[in-house]
């Protein structure tokens, strides 16, 4: 876990909001002060991102037909990736298409926060990837068609009460179904 994970947290409320960027999904966490759960290049950003893909595909730069069609269909090794960002409007100059968003009290923000982190083994982190600004870390869940970013997503917040089960969900287009309690973000930019 990062340092100052376990840290006491304020009541609330904090904001939880899931990024769409088109065929992809990631969870985006208001940070409580004092708190350093960002990637090692931002631990202590305002609003952290997470989310969850194939090694090989998500960490390319330039991904070939080849390769996702290998992501989709041979079980691959998966990483999780950690973003730090100094407001929530930032996502979407950073070209997310839809941008939702919850309240949520300091003890669900945790919950939420541990079932995120089991995720990932903060001492792998991967060297930076052109385009990212964040950091990719290993993740011992396995990748298949089946069990994509966009379920992971969901499966994610539905084990913090936030959704219903991700099974059958595959298309970014069929997350915002399954959350519970979210509406539009109402975001400068927008």
């Amino acid at each position: 876990m990062p340092p100052g994970l376990n840290l006491p947290i304020e009541p609330g409320p904090y904001s939880v909001y899931v990024a769409d960027w088109g065929y992809h999904t990631s969870i985006v966490l208001q940070q409580p002060p004092g708190w350093r759960m960002g990637p090692d290049n931002l631990p202590a950003a305002a609003y952290v991102e997470f989310a969850w893909g194939n090694r090989a595909y998500y960490m390319s730069v330039h991904p070939s037909a080849l390769a996702g069609l290998s992501a989709l269909l041979i079980p691959g090794s998966s990483v999780t990736y950690v973003a730090g960002w100094a407001t929530a409007a930032d996502l979407l100059h950073a070209g997310a298409r839809r941008i939702v968003v919850r309240q949520v009290t300091g003890a669900k923000l945790q919950a939420l926060v541990a079932n995120l982190e089991a995720t990932l083994d903060r001492r792998v982190e991967f060297p930076p990837v052109p385009g990212y600004p964040g950091r990719f870390y290993a993740s011992s869940e396995r990748y298949l068609w089946w069990y994509d970013c966009n379920r992971w997503t969901v499966d994610r917040l539905a084990r913090s009460g936030l959704a219903t089960s991700g099974r059958g969900v595959l298309f970014s287009g069929q997350v915002a179904g399954r959350l519970q309690g979210f509406e539009s973000a109402n975001l400068p930019g927008r």
